[in-house]
């Protein structure tokens, strides 16, 4: 097998934590297309996308059966008819129970991602789940718009994008920011962690989902809000899951955790090619009483403080697999983190066959106490918590769901006026 590359950083990071903690941070985007689909034609198709992009076709292998000197690289490796299947279902379909199914069991130890379609009267249901260690948002939007001009047409506009090169030691670009408005608010002390509430086994852990679904009507009202204000969606949302998680624990600081792309640091391969090219900061946020846009900036203000001077770790893979072994032995939460799927529009010509699509990430390891995955898809905003139960207990999740949706004022359904309900909070 040809040796590609050696594994930056998040990848191996990755790795880890999907060998040690029972499938943790595995992906798995899913998305329902209006069509009638023949299972013949659907399986050369499937075959066809699966061999064209070269992200789909590596292993992740050691240089070294001695732990303390391992290396973990990138081999060229074509991927297996198994990690493609195609089945019909003829009676009701249970999408909710199919996702927690994929989500929660790991990929084979040798596969990198399996896509699973279900055929049903009318519609394809798609299960794509792939280690984090190749995936990120823009690389998921890449192969799935593959993957559905494919399916629909038998043609597809995607370039043949290459694997994204290793990121440590590359130039970093500096991002550019928006200015502060109002001044970061003076940390206090580090916040109590919040213990497990069930101390389990990671083996015995299973990643739950809690969803929400706005109507376009509301979306939109949404959206309009965070625009008037100078907000990002992100901003509002995090701002708001800060709140609404120290108020139910009863602390007065929360340490929030926020996923985000690191592409924009990077220039040419490291900006276009596919794979994982993420990184996440943290930022204590202090209960104030101020407004929740008010907050929102010192949330943005502190988020662009904890982005100066980031680089790649440059730790080497024992260094890294030694603090995982650490995540998955603790017993307490981090606190809560989001990550932004942003707009996962395709074209308009494939939206149109394309019903819903939603993405979540496998959580066993339980590092973050509850992770809010926000999107867009057609105008629709949708907001999904994703964690390890019974590490984290469902009636605190829900009951954190509630109070986000209070600070954002979307509560009370009866109001009829769509930018009233966002007038509430902000």
């Amino acid at each position: 097998m040809k040796t590609l590359r050696v594994l930056s950083d998040v990848e191996a990071t990755f790795h880890y934590l999907h060998a040690m903690a029972n499938g943790s941070t595995q992906v798995v985007t899913a998305l329902r297309v209006r069509g009638n689909f023949d299972s013949n034609t659907l399986s050369a198709r499937l075959t066809d996308w699966a061999a064209r992009h070269a992200v789909l076709n590596i292993a992740v292998q050691s240089s070294h059966t001695d732990t303390e000197q391992e290396q973990l690289h990138f081999t060229a490796q074509p991927y297996q008819a198994k990690q493609l299947s195609v089945r019909h279902e003829h009676q009701w379909f249970d999408h909710p129970a199919c996702f927690s199914e994929e989500l929660n069991t790991p990929l084979h130890s040798a596969w990198q991602w399996r896509l699973s379609a279900v055929i049903q009267a009318g519609a394809l249901y798609l299960y794509f789940t792939r280690s984090h260690v190749i995936s990120d948002a823009f690389s998921t939007r890449q192969l799935l718009q593959s993957l559905l001009e494919i399916l629909l047409w038998n043609v597809t506009t995607a370039p043949l994008t290459p694997l994204i090169p290793n990121r440590v030691g590359s130039p970093l670009n500096t991002p550019s920011t928006a200015p502060e408005s109002l001044p970061t608010a003076a940390p206090g002390p580090a916040p109590e962690a919040l213990r497990h509430c069930t101390r389990t086994a990671i083996s015995e852990r299973q990643t739950r989902i809690h969803r929400r679904l706005f109507d376009r009507t509301l979306s939109a009202s949404i959206m309009t809000a965070c625009k008037r204000r100078g907000l990002s969606l992100n901003e509002c949302f995090a701002t708001a899951l800060a709140l609404s998680y120290a108020s139910c624990l009863g602390s007065d600081q929360v340490e929030l955790y926020t996923a985000i792309s690191s592409r924009r640091y990077f220039t040419e391969e490291l900006a276009d090619g596919l794979g994982c090219n993420i990184h996440v900061l943290a930022c204590q946020m202090p209960l104030t009483a101020l407004t929740l846009d008010s907050q929102a900036v010192r949330y943005r203000s502190a988020m662009s403080k904890a982005g100066t001077g980031w680089a790649p770790s440059t730790l080497a893979h024992p260094a890294i697999k030694a603090q995982v072994e650490q995540l998955c032995a603790a017993e307490h939460f981090r606190g809560p983190c989001i990550t932004n799927s942003g707009n996962t529009d395709f074209t308009s010509a494939i939206c149109q066959h394309v019903d819903f699509v939603e993405t979540a990430v496998n959580r066993n390891v339980a590092n973050y106490s509850v992770v809010l995955h926000l999107s867009s898809f057609r105008g629709r905003l949708q907001i999904l918590y994703s964690y390890a139960t019974p590490a984290m207990s469902d009636a605190l999740v829900k009951e954190i769901d509630y109070a986000l949706m209070t600070h954002l004022g979307l509560l009370d359904t009866s109001l009829p006026a769509p930018i009233t309900a966002m007038g509430i909070a902000l």
